[in-house]
């Protein structure tokens, strides 16, 4: 199917338990981990050892010494032979929702269903029970086609003590501080805790409560001229609190107390979830998607949901970490995920949405960079995040954004925010047709009117439709955009086309939200205000150059694909006219094309191999936001360059190579990952499936 290497780490995780079996770089660390923003620094054990004692495995571990050794000594006559399959013997079915691995006779297949998530307010308990059960499904089998009897296995190191489940509840295996392990409900498998695999399948004792042992396994054995598949299940319970600042348990904890339970209950529902797992596989299977394109929105689906939180404080409350970062629902990673969770989960983006109202919203002053002690009305804004690593920050606070900063990264994001949570809200509204929403925040929705023409300019007759007055908040500084960590081309906020593009797609939204709740007055003004940002864009565009230039001052001469990327929120609102050419923004739209006819090319927003660079002045590139502006240009504006598979085969690599240790990561320089690694927001690629 594709010509990658088979060799990269990848999430396998439940829905909103923010747990992860990372495997699939081959000699690199992995395994089972909670609340991590990394893969685990442990190991697993699959594969088989024959009756002569010949041991034949998946490297899925580095090269670790036999733990007994740091005890006693061994013979080396007393080490048995090892057999590490290696890349080339080993196959690798990547898909949707299973990630199967085979080599000469054994396989081992993962299963990490996933569904639309129930909303909790409807929804019944059964319901709820299935979609929020903490817990990962592996099958492995082994086909015996020697003449001696082989004995199939699975081990896990942990730095932390094993128990041994004993049989209980007719389960084997091991568990470690009752919060992660896995257990099979085969009566044929034997549980083992020892030093080493080997050493267990030696049989050198048979105490299965070897606690200073540090692997725990299941072994089971396979005579010749027949088969085995056994199935393990990988679970996770947390019980009390596990944030701070704003108390809340896992969802989960309603219906489950503990590891067994999880278990069990699994167990029960294996061949539902293993249905749904396979079903998830079937529909990307047809999708008229390239092989490519199918594996990044593979790679990011698993990414998303090991960063997922459905916690319970009384009500549900729905979190997505920023990966590495652990970073609490940051918004303009919200915004992005938007058209991921509308397909599986609506109610999630409510949820978020309300957080960020109740708890996550400030209002502020604004100032002109060129008086920064002059302060005028701002008004209603949103925190940058809620916090990070289970800990909420105070309120109308981030984790993230501090005072007295320059357009540098850690300062704030004020209208980039504002823009997001209207953008966020109006393509909810459309999508479910929830009216209940709009009519609710509808105050809410004529403050976010006034601060986004207040961060034009205070004066109504001095307004040009960007950005061009920053936040009280930053004490003088300046703000930034969710490239914080590009030069000026993206990451500064004020007069940046990329946001300006933002800000007339916000009062498209105000405008059609307005218009539903009866409020012509603000519906005008809204429109007036994407009216007046369209023009100074259009006239902004520099015929010398070719392009409209990132940033309109200060004789910018970066050309940015992101300078389209805005057009996907009309589009998702159904407002088709206002992205056409003969509609009335199409001065601006014939703008935009002209535009990428400039920036699509080699040498200005293309690496050689073809992958995408968003900014023709730094060498930085976000992959969530790559795929956002593919669909842009290829279905929205219908343009096609003639290195799309170049692309598609470049970002792959960019993944596979590049961050193979990392699983899915986002920000790229020259295709090496440089930071945003285990990251959830390349889930933007959902959208080919429309194309």
């Amino acid at each position: 199917m594709n010509n990658w290497s088979t060799s990269f780490h990848a999430h396998h995780s439940p829905m909103g338990a923010h747990s992860s079996f990372t495997i699939g770089m081959l000699g690199a660390e992995g395994g089972m981990a909670l609340e991590k923003g990394s893969p685990a620094a442990s190991a697993v054990f699959i594969g088989y050892r024959t009756e002569s004692g010949i041991m034949h495995s998946f490297p899925f571990f580095k090269d670790m010494e036999n733990e007994a050794e740091r005890f006693s000594s061994l013979d080396g006559s007393d080490v048995p032979k090892k057999i590490l399959f290696n890349e080339n013997e080993i196959e690798r079915s990547y898909n949707w929702a299973t990630d199967c691995f085979k080599a000469q006779n054994i396989s081992c297949k993962i299963y990490t269903p996933f569904f639309s998530i129930p909303n909790p307010k409807v929804a019944s308990e059964s319901e709820l029970k299935f979609a929020s059960c903490p817990s990962t499904i592996i099958e492995l089998e082994l086909h015996n086609s020697g003449t001696e009897i082989y004995e199939m296995f699975f081990g896990h190191y942990s730095s932390t003590p094993w128990t041994p489940l004993k049989g209980t509840n007719g389960l084997k295996g091991s568990i470690t501080r009752e919060c992660m392990g896995f257990a099979c409900d085969d009566r044929e498998v034997e549980e083992f805790i020892d030093f080493s695999v080997d050493q267990a399948l030696d049989r050198s004792h048979t105490t299965p409560n070897f606690l200073l042992a540090p692997v725990a396994g299941l072994s089971c054995k396979v005579l010749p001229g027949s088969s085995k598949k056994i199935r393990v299940v990988l679970g996770y319970f947390l019980k009390e609190n596990i944030t701070y600042n704003f108390p809340s348990k896992y969802w989960y904890t309603r219906y489950f107390n503990s590891l067994e339970e999880v278990f069990k209950y699994t167990f029960k529902n294996s061949n539902k979830y293993i249905g749904i797992a396979e079903k998830r596989d079937q529909e990307l299977a047809c999708s008229n998607i390239s092989d490519a394109q199918k594996f990044i929105l593979s790679h990011a689906t698993r990414s998303y949901y090991g960063s997922t939180q459905w916690l319970d404080n009384g009500q549900p409350i729905w979190v997505v970490n920023e990966g590495e970062y652990l970073m609490i629902n940051t918004l303009d990673l919200t915004v992005d995920m938007l058209f991921f969770e509308l397909k599986f989960n609506p109610w999630t983006v409510r949820n978020v949405l309300e957080q960020f109202v109740n708890r996550y919203s400030y209002v502020d002053k604004v100032f002109a960079p060129n008086n920064p002690n002059e302060l005028f009305d701002g008004g209603l804004s949103f925190a940058h995040d809620m916090g990070v690593a289970n800990t909420f920050s105070p309120e109308g606070y981030s984790c993230y954004e501090c005072s007295g900063l320059d357009r540098k990264c850690f300062s704030y994001m004020t209208c980039e925010q504002l823009t997001n949570w209207i953008l966020i809200a109006g393509v909810y509204w459309y999508k479910t047709s929830d009216d209940d929403f709009i009519y609710e925040y509808k105050n809410i929705f004529s403050q976010c009117l006034s601060s986004l023409l207040n961060r034009d300019n205070p004066d109504p007759n001095k307004r040009n439709g960007l950005m061009g007055f920053d936040s009280s908040r930053t004490k003088g500084g300046g703000e930034i955009t969710t490239y914080d960590s590009l030069d000026h081309s993206l990451g500064q906020a004020r007069n940046n086309v990329y946001l300006a593009g933002k800000c007339w797609a916000a009062y498209l939204a105000l405008e059609a939200i307005f218009e539903k709740l009866g409020d012509k007055d603000n519906s005008i003004i809204a429109r007036k205000g994407a009216d007046l940002c369209a023009k100074t864009l259009t006239n902004s565009f520099d015929q010398k150059l070719g392009f409209i230039p990132a940033v309109l001052e200060e004789g910018n001469t970066s050309a940015i694909i992101p300078a389209v990327e805005a057009l996907i929120y009309p589009f998702k609102m159904g407002l088709k006219k206002y992205i056409s050419d003969d509609g009335p923004f199409g001065e601006y739209i014939k703008m935009l094309r002209l535009h990428l006819e400039y920036v699509l090319n080699k040498g200005v927003c293309l690496y050689d191999n073809g992958g995408w660079k968003l900014s023709s002045s730094a060498d930085n590139s976000w992959m969530s936001k790559i795929c956002l502006n593919q669909f842009v240009v290829r279905h929205i504006l219908g343009i096609s360059y003639g290195g799309e598979n170049d692309a598609d085969l470049a970002h792959v690599e960019w993944e596979v190579e590049g961050s193979k240790f990392s699983a899915c990561s986002d920000q790229f320089s020259s295709g090496k990952p440089i930071g945003s690694l285990y990251y959830p927001r390349i889930v933007t690629s959902i959208l080919w499936l429309e194309e």
